[in-house]
């Protein structure tokens, strides 16, 4: 039987009674056992000094390694055919005596990832989106997503937001039935504390309706996709509305968040966002502060940054899912690093896109960088750059207004500036930019393989 079919045939109510069991089920996962005495562990440890921060780390990264070795078939063979005695990684800076695991390697040696006693192992099937290639499907231990949220309830206690807070949730999910016309495009999901606005009914009509239901909720706090809060931050910044309870905060995770969306965010809601980095191959959490500085979450997972030019690759180490345990995996992600350590921890400049978001230039080269095309615009709700094979350059673009000419042009020049002038571009107005199935909005797409 086809479960979507039949939920979308449900009227709203049966739909929110589904949504509440499937919510209920995910907030048993997530939030229960020990998860509250995970939470006030990680909590607890804010105040921690560097050094313990790394004793921390170190002595959970010890014990994975030595699991690796003893219960993964991959890993065996791995530190048997390098040479490498597993003792001999006693922090993460060891780690460089083993190779840097790429997705592709993963994808082809899932089963001999998998533990011997897996078995013995509490877990779920978890799978990854493939936003930017075939989606990865492999176990995770109930312990590891119980510490994955843990983490990222830590980074919303940090700025402020308690454990428990309902919330505008902007995902991806398909909540609402394609072929509804009217409202409630939202449904109730109250276990895991969540109003869930549908992704795919955004338009300047219907978001009249979101902005009454947030009010209506009196909810303080809009989390999601930054592609999918935009457009209704867009409605809301051009319509100069007001809810009656002010928005508080506004979170953003599963891609990157540009300045030009944080520009229109923060106009809309009057508050600037705070984006959260997370894998659900738990490798890495990176999160921004109450001053917006990007930080490393050291007692979380072993988090490299490996040089790429003018950029570092993510490369992180899980130190909790002894279901399917990734030692040195590439995440595809891009950071600009900096020397700085604040609270104990690495403060890094930006996350920067994936590798696959960078474009090629004739001579080999590569360049990023390019969230600063419109980090002054007050006229581009959102835009995509499509490189060609023939090298070439087209930027569609979204305006908010007619008055978009004098930022297009501020635009080029940046482009030019950071291409060198060797990549010609152009930029076409369109009415919207087509999203991947997952709701999520691709800021680069490169037709050079």
């Amino acid at each position: 039987m086809d479960k979507m079919k039949l939920y979308n045939a449900m009227p709203v109510f049966v739909q929110n009674i589904g949504c509440r069991r499937e919510g209920g089920r995910l907030a048993e996962l997530r939030f229960g056992g020990d998860f509250k005495s995970r939470l006030a562990d990680y909590n607890s440890r804010i105040a921690c000094s560097r050094d313990e921060l790394l004793d921390i780390r170190d002595r959970k990264l010890r014990k994975m390694v030595q699991f690796c070795y003893d219960e993964v078939p991959f890993y065996t063979n791995m530190f048997n055919e390098g040479g490498v005695n597993p003792t001999s990684i006693k922090t993460a800076d060891d780690l460089a005596l083993l190779p840097i695991l790429d997705k592709q390697t993963v994808r082809d040696n899932v089963e001999l990832l998998k533990p011997k006693s897996l078995e013995q192992i509490p877990h779920i099937t978890e799978h990854t989106s493939g936003s930017t290639g075939s989606s990865l499907i492999f176990p995770q231990s109930v312990d590891n997503v119980r510490d994955l949220w843990a983490a990222f309830w830590r980074f919303w206690n940090r700025i402020g937001i308690e454990y428990g807070t309902r919330y505008a949730d902007f995902g991806s999910r398909t909540i609402v039935p394609p072929n509804q016309r009217k409202p409630p495009f939202w449904r109730e999901c109250q276990p895991l504390f969540q109003i869930k606005f549908s992704a795919f009914h955004g338009n300047d009509e219907n978001y009249m309706a979101y902005f009454k239901a947030i009010n209506d909720y009196g909810l303080t706090w809009i989390h999601g996709y930054p592609s999918c809060i935009m457009p209704f931050a867009s409605f809301v910044a051009q319509n100069g509305l007001t809810f009656d309870k002010p928005i508080k905060a506004v979170t953003a995770s599963a891609e990157n968040l540009y300045d030009y969306q944080r520009a229109i965010i923060k106009k809309a809601f009057g508050v600037e966002p705070h984006a959260l980095y997370g894998l659900t191959e738990a490798v890495a959490c990176i999160g921004e502060d109450a001053d917006h500085d990007y930080i490393v979450d050291e007692d979380y997972s072993a988090v490299e940054f490996v040089e790429c030019g003018d950029y570092s690759r993510i490369v992180g180490s899980n130190l909790t899912n002894f279901a399917f345990p990734l030692l040195r995996y590439d995440t595809g992600d891009l950071a600009i690093t900096t020397d700085r350590i604040k609270n104990g921890r690495r403060v890094i400049e930006r996350i920067d896109g994936r590798t696959g978001e960078l474009l090629s230039l004739p001579d080999g080269g590569k360049v990023g960088a390019l969230s600063a095309l419109f980090t002054e615009s007050a006229t581009i709700k959102e835009a995509q750059i499509h490189q060609l094979e023939d090298y070439s350059v087209e930027i569609s673009f979204v305006p908010l207004s007619d008055n978009y000419f004098e930022d297009i042009a501020e635009a080029e020049k940046r482009f030019r500036d950071r291409t060198k002038g060797m990549l010609p571009v152009s930029f076409k107005r369109v009415d919207g930019i087509e999203r991947t199935k997952r709701g999520k909005l691709r800021y680069v797409v490169s037709d050079i393989k």
